[in-house]
């Protein structure tokens, strides 16, 4: 329930039924020899294109219903995981852990999909608006915001018990072993490096 999957699955059938309406519909209409042959031809890219669509728009429809009837909290981002079974533009689909507080007021962790392989507007540390609707999370925003929420520190705290202020657990400079980009990194946490794909785990110690 991705806005981006949805757009791009939407796009992506409306390409072919546009490509097949523009090369089959005029061949039809000029009156060729084996129209039925024809029609046949351009039926497979007519049907690839209706399915696409249709699963662009359904995906787009789950978000709305879950937007306006899920339950919606505010999280902070702890880490990205990675699929290594699902891949999005030949990159894997990237997921977001979140830290937040249930309805109980108890800490749960969540990774929701970002739909995409890459965590652009989605950084390290900061606030997420997330939507719970029948069991599966979505992020409800668009990108992440740097607010505070009551109780973040504890959120932070306790998700790695071996940090003995907050400070510590704010995203530090570190470099990118495998190309060298400065990345802000919190220790012990692992980001994708926007550069070179690889991911980087922040190695310092606790003191």
């Amino acid at each position: 329930m991705n806005n981006f999957l949805g757009l791009f699955f939407m796009g992506f059938g409306g390409f072919w039924i546009i490509i097949s309406s523009a090369v089959f519909i005029p061949l039809l209409a000029m009156g060729v020899d084996d129209s039925a042959a024809v029609a046949l031809m351009g039926l497979p890219f007519s049907l690839i294109g209706i399915g696409f669509f249709g699963v662009g728009a359904y995906i787009l429809f789950q978000r709305k219903m879950a937007i306006k009837h899920g339950i919606h909290y505010y999280g902070k981002i702890v880490s990205y995981q990675k699929s290594d079974t699902v891949r999005v533009n030949n990159r894997p689909l990237l997921y977001l852990e979140v830290r937040y507080y249930d309805q109980n007021n108890i800490i749960r962790d969540v990774q929701v999909s970002t739909g995409s392989g890459s965590a652009r507007g989605y950084n390290l540390g900061e606030t997420v608006h997330i939507c719970e609707y029948k069991g599966k999370f979505i992020i409800a925003g668009v990108r992440s915001e740097n607010r505070r929420i009551p109780g973040e520190e504890n959120l932070i705290m306790t998700y790695n018990s071996r940090a003995t202020s907050i400070d510590q657990l704010r995203p530090e400079s570190y470099y990118c072993p495998h190309c060298g980009a400065n990345l802000m990194i919190p220790r012990g946490q692992t980001v994708k490096c926007p550069y070179c794909d690889s991911f980087v785990t922040n190695t310092r110690q606790f003191a």
